[in-house]
């Protein structure tokens, strides 16, 4: 979740390709040691650290941080809520971050003028967390969408590239 559900449109300096191999690697095996993946990207340790670093102080890396598999809090019910509004999208923010269950929430063009992606323990639990959404002032309705399974869930992703190379 982004903090208080902002995302700036930040600009960033285009990545090369070392820079993209390294952030491609660190997503699929995030705890190799700086010298393996040193090797994997055919650079020094030093240099490898260094680009981390800047990746890391531009923005580019927000976070080094785990995944929680879900079902090990409980948390068995995904589903996706399209919220009406009446207010600015940004002010309602404040209220949505508040509601811990909440994993996202994304400003949209339609009908509809957030998107919010949340877990709940039952489908019980999932009625409270729509009802407290619908005490949200501005908030004049939703539409709820339950997953039944998931087939790919992930983080973004640089292009693949050639690491033949």
């Amino acid at each position: 979740m982004t903090e208080g559900f902002s995302a700036q449109r930040v600009e960033f300096r285009p990545l090369d390709q070392s820079d993209t191999i390294l952030l491609a690697t660190l997503q699929e095996q995030g705890r190799l040691r700086l010298e393996d993946l040193a090797r994997r990207v055919k650079l020094s340790p030093s240099t490898v650290h260094d680009r981390l670093r800047r990746l890391q102080r531009d923005g580019v890396i927000r976070n080094w941080t785990i995944t929680v598999n879900p079902q090990a809090l409980n948390l068995t019910v995904l589903a996706f809520v399209g919220v009406r509004a009446s207010r600015p999208c940004s002010e309602l923010a404040e209220a949505l971050a508040s509601i811990h269950e909440i994993e996202e929430a994304h400003s949209v063009d339609g009908q509809l003028s957030l998107i919010v992606k949340l877990r709940a323990t039952s489908t019980e639990h999932l009625l409270q967390l729509i009802e407290r959404l619908k005490r949200i002032p501005g908030v004049e309705s939703t539409e709820t969408t339950v997953a039944l399974k998931t087939y790919v869930e992930r983080g973004p992703r640089p292009a693949p590239v050639d690491r033949a190379s």
